[in-house]
């Protein structure tokens, strides 16, 4: 975690640097596509701080007894933060763009191209720093049990490489935009860039939101829930009701009310069996 919480520092002042000299040099060239890279690292800059907090909030409260499954929800808290402002600055990009495509201004080519590049090149720095895209851990159960391999991930790390991942797709797409603005005369194609550009951002933004927004919400663990039930079948016990969710530490809970010859702990057994477990409460109906 604390090492997380360095490559994320770093991240934050590399991309601050990198946003006001994109953005002062976008107004400069009239370069909407340098612009938006700009002001959207920006909006990432903040981000990525919601991250590296998190990071303190998770490690501050781990022992917590007032946080009934730990502090595992502070990332995908964070995560459901970051995802809002990623979308937002696809928004704003959109906008900015079809405004640009109707009222096109005058391109200082050279300038933004120079920025541009320098941007990407930050933006591939801070993807190297951040360590690719592995964001976490798969479990595998024995196949004998029935379970599915199932992934936990650090959505609050997974959130700050994506605003990453923008940044850096904005920047080639600005360089390509640019370049051939300079080269074939295709000027608009630099608003064309950005409104490509903001909707994939609002596309990875929703998809994370939708993400972070199921263990919030202790979302039902359907695939794991689906799994558990048929083993309680094939145990002999019938179910009353069954519900499993993601505690966000990397494990899960799960509340049973059920009626059969097996007690409790026999029941607790078959489906902690599947999968890690943190909490299981089994009651039987008399």
């Amino acid at each position: 975690m604390k090492n997380k919480e360095k490559k994320t520092l770093l991240v934050i002042i590399l991309t601050l640097i990198t946003m006001a000299a994109e953005i002062g040099f976008g107004y400069l060239s009239n370069s909407m596509a340098l612009l938006a890279d700009g002001w959207h690292m920006g909006t990432h800059a903040f981000a990525l701080s919601i991250t590296f907090f998190a990071y303190i909030m998770i490690r501050k409260f781990a022992d917590s007894e007032k946080l009934a499954f730990g502090s595992g929800k502070f990332s995908p808290l964070a995560g459901f933060a970051s995802a809002i402002l990623l979308g937002l600055s696809g928004l704003w990009i959109l906008y900015e763009s079809a405004e640009r495509f109707f009222t096109p201004l005058q391109i200082n080519f050279n300038e933004a191209i120079t920025v541009a590049i320098i941007g990407l090149a930050v933006n591939t720095a801070c993807i190297l720093i951040m360590g690719g895209h592995e964001h976490g851990h798969s479990h595998k159960h024995s196949a004998e049990c029935g379970a599915p391999e199932h992934k936990h991930e650090d959505y609050n790390f997974k959130s700050a490489y994506l605003h990453i991942l923008a940044d850096a797709l904005t920047s080639v797409m600005a360089i390509a935009a640019l370049l051939l603005g300079k080269y074939a005369g295709l000027n608009f194609l630099d608003s064309i860039v950005g409104l490509l550009g903001g909707i994939m951002i609002c596309v990875w933004a929703l998809g994370l939101i939708k993400s972070t927004a199921k263990i919030l919400t202790d979302y039902e663990a359907e695939p794991l829930k689906t799994a558990a039930l048929e083993k309680l079948k094939e145990s002999g016990l019938k179910t009353d009701y069954l519900h499993i969710w993601d505690t966000g530490e990397g494990n899960y809970a799960a509340a049973l009310k059920y009626s059969g010859g097996k007690s409790a702990e026999e029941a607790k057994r078959i489906i902690g069996e599947l999968g890690d477990f943190v909490f299981i409460n089994a009651e039987k109906t008399i």
